[in-house]
């Protein structure tokens, strides 16, 4: 029995996925940067990275930029310093709690939701082991084929194809995936 089988909401997951890759890379919201792996990251620099893609998306002024940008700060620094299970999704989420509502009341809801969705899947994939994001990346971003990614990366077309499988799996069970598939996002 296949996995699509036994988890029918992951298709769709993925499925939804891909084109706000394309959409934001074609928007010019993508920097040529890939996204740092997880042993390079740093929460405070993701949730900032994480709200500005939502101000720019949405057309922000500096001045209401400025704003959310306070606001991301004060949730930032209320991060535990004993590094609990979990802290960085909590801080994350309050990130996003905290820029919708800075900007709920200015922004049309498709426009803020779309913002913040791409946003998430971003971080996201900025999460992923480093071979995943490599792949996912350049498959979904730079629209490279697999074959493109085995040559350029060294690896064979089926080890391609694992990375770019495994790399959707975990942005499909991640926060992301589950906010698409409850209907949250």
């Amino acid at each position: 029995m296949s996995d699509e089988a036994t988890t029918p909401h992951e298709p769709s997951v993925v499925e939804r996925a891909a084109p706000v890759f394309v959409e934001a890379a074609d928007a010019g919201l993508l920097s040529a940067a890939r996204p740092r792996s997880r042993g390079e990251d740093d929460l405070a620099v993701r949730m900032v990275n994480l709200a500005y893609r939502v101000t720019v998306s949405t057309g922000c002024s500096r001045r209401t930029r400025a704003r959310v940008w306070r606001s991301v700060s004060t949730v930032v620094a209320s991060r535990s310093a004993a590094g609990a299970p979990n802290e960085d999704e909590r801080i994350r989420g309050l990130v996003l709690a905290a820029v919708h509502g800075e900007l709920a009341a200015g922004t049309a809801r498709d426009r803020l939701l779309a913002a913040l969705e791409e946003a998430l899947l971003l971080d996201e994939v900025a999460l992923l082991p480093p071979r995943q994001c490599f792949t996912l990346w350049s498959a979904a971003v730079e629209r490279r084929s697999v074959a493109e990614v085995a040559a350029l990366a060294g690896w064979t077309p089926a080890q391609v194809a694992l990375l770019l499988r495994a790399a959707l799996r975990t942005v499909a069970r991640s926060g992301y995936g589950q906010a698409l598939a409850e209907g949250t996002i």
